[in-house]
Order: structure tokens, then sequence, then C-alpha cells
């Protein structure tokens, strides 16, 4: 479905090229990108004083140089270039690397602590565990909280239940407007 079928008013601005989510965990996002954005700038820092000093040393060695010698095929300048990129990129590659372990490992584990929470949902366990409280996250934590919310609502269902008698006598009219009582109190907890 395209933005315009969506949108029903032919005023209304097109927001298919709009992104839904700006952060998945905007405090460990946040943190890696001012880690990274650090990292720029000190890695820009130390290749600018590293040229700065080379390219300074080159300059004084032939500042006071008459006559020019052949050199070996290679400027220094670019000698000195062809020495400070790859230690950019090498370092970059790195960050961006130890970025990416520490992503997926925080990634996982939120996944992996709600994946054990389906699976005991997926055997009516619904029974607080303390591994679930070890991880902070958004997600982790609405599922708590459903898991807390079921656990109140099967609580009422069973204290309803038992509120019914073991057999009930048709024609005792008092037992059988208790148990409709109680049955539609069971009825508005599934409503």
């Amino acid at each position: 479905m395209n933005a315009t079928t969506q949108n029903s008013s032919p005023d209304a601005p097109a927001i298919h090229h709009r992104r839904h989510r700006h952060f998945i965990d905007a405090s460990l996002q946040g943190r890696l990108l001012v880690a990274l954005i650090g990292l720029e700038i000190v890695l820009f820092s130390g290749a600018m004083i590293w040229l700065y000093l080379d390219l300074s040393a080159i300059i004084d060695a032939n500042l006071y140089r008459v006559h020019y010698t052949g050199s070996d095929g290679v400027s220094p300048f670019l000698a000195t270039l062809f020495t400070v990129i790859p230690v950019i990129l090498v370092v970059n590659l790195l960050a961006l690397w130890l970025a990416d372990v520490l992503w997926r490992a925080y990634v996982n584990r939120i996944v992996n602590r709600l994946r054990h929470m389906l699976e005991r949902i997926g055997r009516l366990d619904l029974r607080e565990q303390a591994q679930d409280a070890q991880v902070r996250h958004e997600v982790i934590d609405r599922a708590r909280a459903w898991l807390a919310s079921e656990r109140q609502e099967f609580a009422d269902i069973q204290r309803l239940l038992e509120r019914l008698p073991d057999s009930l006598d048709p024609r005792d009219d008092k037992e059988v407007t208790r148990v409709k009582i109680v049955l539609r109190e069971l009825q508005t907890l599934f409503d």
C-alpha cells in the first residue's frame, strides 16, 4: 500500500519516506554515537598533528636545498599520506567492529531473555523469574508487566472458581443465584 492510498485526504502530506522509529534504544545508540564521534575527533586531530609534524620535517629538510636531487619515485608527501590514511581506516574499522560486537551482544541479551520468557509462557509458566529482572529494556519490562497482569487475572479466576460449589442443586434458588453471580464475574474478566 503506498502513501497516497493510506491518506484519505488529498491535502495530507506523503510521509512514506519518513522513518517511523528513530532509535531502537536511544540510550545505547546515543552512547555509541557519542563514542564514535569522540573517536573520530581524536583520530582526525591526531592525524592532523601527525601530518603537520611529518610535513614540517619534510619542508625543513628541503627548504634550504638549492638543487633538486632525484627521488626514489614516491614523494615524501605521498609517503606520509599513505601512512596516515591506512592508520585512520584501520582504527575506524576496529571501532566499527567493536560497536558491532557491543550492539549484537546487547540485542542478543534482550532477545534471548525474551525468548526464554516466551518459552515459559508457551508452557503456561507465568511465574516471575529473577533472571527476567536482570535485563533492563522496555521490551522486557512490558513483557514482565503483561505477565504480572496475566498472573493477577489467573488469580482472580482461581478465586472466583473457588467460590463455585462442587455440585449444584438446581432446586436451590439461593445456590443458583450465587453461581450466576460468580459466572457473571468470570464473564467480566474475559470481556
